[in-house]
């Protein structure tokens, strides 16, 4: 990815990128626990933290997880393509008290704890041994974080101003790239100012097919000055169906093309979560053509 790069509200982080070894925290010198006076007692909506992780878990299996005026999933796939930010803000909270924590979370585990949720809520708190206790209603569940220094630290890349943007339903963006994937890895999407419309088109051995979005179909739609070129990037349908997919349903996702250069520009998405108490963002490398 080309853009500059920047901290975005990441106080919490201390460390730059280091390799994982998978060790979890200890009580006394690790991320979490009793011994070294680290608190932590949430309580918010199961679907919503859920939300949260299915969309960290689209480009990583492990993440920093960084109570910050809410909590926030920060993740770099490991080829550097795609990065997201899950963020739920204090208002998605019944219950709050972190102090500012981060820990490293093995984000599978941590999903299979809350999809025993039996109720809305769920609670999760430090408890012996600096292990998270996850009460999802009648279900109790505990594991141990990992160190917050043995997982990758990611800072948000501020990809700067947007070259064309649009304003698409959730739905929509997923049936484009759903039908990308019958015929092609790739899928090109291209923003035309003349037109005035969005499209998602894809090229296989025998079959090509193309979906376009005139500003009836958008909720917005800033394609560029009319005299302009079109804005067109190639992206893989891999990564494309691996966010879409972790996209809530009814939603609008902004569309940005930013940055852009000979190689393409990168894709930056952004959708409400939690019924708006939280917001995901997603950044998506070009793919170069040859």
């Amino acid at each position: 990815m080309t853009p500059r790069q920047r901290q975005d509200r990441d106080d919490t982080d201390e460390s730059t990128d280091e390799p994982n070894d998978g060790r979890p925290s200890d009580s006394t010198d690790g991320p979490a626990g009793a011994a070294s006076g680290r608190a932590l007692d949430v309580r918010l909506d199961a679907e919503a933290l859920a939300t949260a992780l299915d969309g960290a878990m689209a480009v990583a299996s492990e993440c920093r997880m960084a109570f910050d005026d809410g909590l926030v999933f920060r993740a770099r796939d490991p080829a550097d393509v795609a990065m997201v930010e899950m963020r739920l803000d204090g208002e998605a909270f019944d219950r709050y008290a972190a102090d500012g924590e981060t820990f490293g979370v093995a984000l599978d585990r941590l999903r299979d704890a809350v999809a025993m949720a039996d109720g809305d809520g769920i609670e999760l708190a430090l408890g012996e041994g600096g292990r998270f206790d996850v009460n999802a209603g009648a279900v109790e569940y505990a594991f141990a974080p990992l160190a917050a220094e043995s997982v990758r630290r990611v800072e948000w890349i501020d990809a700067g101003p947007a070259d064309a943007n649009a304003v698409i339903a959730a739905a929509d963006l997923r049936r484009a790239v759903r039908a990308a994937g019958l015929v092609a890895d790739h899928a090109v999407v291209t923003v035309d100012p003349s037109d005035r419309l969005l499209a998602v088109t894809a090229s296989g051995d025998t079959d090509d097919v193309r979906l376009e979005f005139g500003e009836d179909d958008l909720e917005a739609l800033d394609p560029g000055p009319g005299d302009s070129d079109p804005v067109e990037s190639l992206y893989s349908v891999d990564y494309l169906r691996d966010i879409v997919g972790a996209i809530p349903d009814g939603v609008p996702v902004s569309a940005e093309f930013v940055g852009g250069g000979e190689g393409g520009c990168p894709l930056a998405l952004e959708h409400p979560i939690a019924d708006g108490d939280g917001t995901g963002r997603w950044l998506l490398a070009p793919r170069i053509r040859r």
